[in-house]
């Protein structure tokens, strides 16, 4: 079976995610609910949760402060990809969608295949419908199954 030779389509540049500014609140509030659910470990007895809890809070607050860098996403006749170092094939995509929440906004590439089945995909200073309307000529278009996991991130301003 040939491969098909990739084509770009459409090129930019995009910070890899959204970086969020938090207030003091948000700082105290994650402090007081590692406190608690640590305090808990320690009542349950269970040193294993303790650290899963600890590491968990460390990693939250180490991957909250870390500054975006500049990606470039190409467009493709076969797939898009990432900086040049990941690559999603259309052939395993089953659809995609796009969200506007204010400022943050982002497509999300439903998988076929994969441990992770939603995958986010920048979006920038770009306007989401332009690049919507290149990826709809190679997969389907399916807005509103935004994940647990970005709901998640963007309620806590991860």
């Amino acid at each position: 079976m040939a491969t098909q030779k990739a084509h770009l389509v459409y090129s930019y540049q995009s910070p890899e995610f959204d970086r969020y500014e938090k207030t003091p609140t948000w700082y105290i509030l994650a402090g007081i609910i590692a406190i608690i659910l640590l305090a808990y470990a320690v009542i349950e007895q269970s040193p294993m949760m303790f650290i899963v809890i600890l590491l968990t809070f460390i990693l939250t607050l180490i991957i909250s402060n870390k500054e975006p860098q500049i990606i470039t996403i190409d467009i493709t006749t076969t797939g898009i990809t990432l900086d040049q170092k990941k690559t999603f094939q259309y052939q395993d995509i089953e659809s995609f969608g796009v969200f506007k929440r204010g400022e943050v906004q982002f497509i999300s590439l439903y998988m076929t295949v994969g441990i992770l089945t939603h995958t986010r995909i920048p979006v920038g200073k770009e306007d989401p419908e332009e690049l919507a309307e290149i990826l709809s000529q190679y997969i389907p278009r399916e807005d509103g199954k935004e994940s647990f996991f970005d709901t998640l991130d963007h309620f806590l301003k991860i």
